[in-house]
């Protein structure tokens, strides 16, 4: 009997088996569940979590968007929506595919985040639009923040809240008591200023005047009406309008246009600067200082490379075809014999 002959064959008919049925360490059988982290070639990953040692309810909702920052003013900001149900504790992983022919060569884009309760009350947002390169396809971490109450805020009337209503984003300063019925809120609407005084309700608060325009809170979320045009929902937001960001920078006048998508922002005094982001920002134009008519409704300079920049300003009421918002003022610019017409607001309150 050769018996390290019959080894042999026993070892090789052993190496076969283990062969056909994918020989393994023995463990315990791994996971056929996908991960939650899926990266595509075309969906934005990551995570979302906040630090508050608090348990979402069953039935929350996290909503995460992908925004395209040089289209704030117009419907075509949001490029991708994905909302996840149904949530237990942080982190939460999210995929958030988006159509890459909706992204602009050299564009930019944020990803903004709302986690709700299972009514639909905000109780998380992102504070900052988190900057990301779609294209990088590398995951992104979301740190979400406690949602503060429109009562809590506006407490002692400090720093003012910022809301998304419907399209528009709008900013809230609530002054005075509310316990002694006399609190007023002061809202920035597309550069417009609007004040109503605290009215009755049956919940929440509730601030209106005889125009029709009303803005009612309950919570991080509420609801605004103005003379004219239709309710619409609201909720808590992240941060300031481009209006009132612009107005922090210390511009004076803003106009926004579409079609294609352009932007002007002039500063303050009688030889202001001027920025424009034209042709959906593929073509920036900075100049120093330009020429101020008396009357602050035109504008005119010229570039370095010698390109005329023209600004004409005229108060009257103006809405933006694909919005519907409205304004306070209409422009018209004309930059290298291209024209371009939009809608603006002066922010400096003059």
């Amino acid at each position: 009997m050769n018996v390290p002959h019959r080894l042999f064959r026993a070892a090789s008919v052993a190496a076969v088996i283990c062969t056909l049925v994918a020989c393994r360490p023995a463990g315990p059988e791994p996971s056929t569940q996908a991960p939650p982290l899926t990266r595509g070639a075309h969906a934005v990953t990551g995570n979302a979590t906040y630090l508050e040692r608090i348990l979402m309810p069953p039935g929350s909702t996290l909503r995460v968007q992908l925004i395209d920052s040089q289209l704030a003013d117009t419907l075509q900001a949001v490029i991708a929506d994905a909302t996840l149900r149904d949530l237990s504790g942080p982190p939460y992983a999210f995929s958030l595919p988006y159509d890459p022919v909706k992204l602009r060569p050299n564009g930019q884009y944020g990803l903004h985040a709302t986690l709700s309760g299972p009514d639909g009350r905000p109780w998380f947002v992102t504070d900052t639009r988190v900057p990301v390169d779609p294209a990088r396809n590398e995951p992104v971490e979301l740190r979400l923040v406690r949602v503060k109450s429109a009562q809590e805020a506006g407490t002692g009337a400090t720093k003012p809240t910022y809301w998304q209503c419907g399209e528009t984003r709008i900013g809230a300063s609530f002054e005075g008591s509310a316990d002694a019925g006399k609190q007023t809120v002061a809202l920035s609407i597309n550069g417009r200023a609007l004040s109503l005084p605290l009215a009755r309700s049956a919940s929440g608060a509730r601030y209106a005047d005889d125009a029709g325009n009303e803005f009612w809170t309950k919570g991080a979320s509420g609801t605004l009406t103005l003379a004219g045009e239709d309710k619409r929902e609201c909720t808590q937001a992240d941060g300031p309008s481009p209006w009132d960001a612009a107005r922090e920078r210390g511009v004076a006048f803003r106009a926004v246009g579409n079609e294609p998508g352009w932007l002007v922002e002039v500063g303050s005094g009688d030889s202001p600067s001027l920025h424009a982001e034209l042709d959906y920002g593929s073509r920036k134009i900075d100049i120093a200082t330009v020429q101020r008519d008396k009357d602050g409704l035109r504008y005119s300079g010229q570039t370095a490379n010698g390109t005329k920049i023209e600004l004409a300003v005229e108060r009257k009421r103006c809405e933006d075809p694909m919005s519907g918002a409205s304004f306070d003022a209409s422009a018209q610019l004309q930059a290298g014999g291209k024209t371009y017409r939009g809608c603006g607001a002066f922010l400096d309150a003059r």
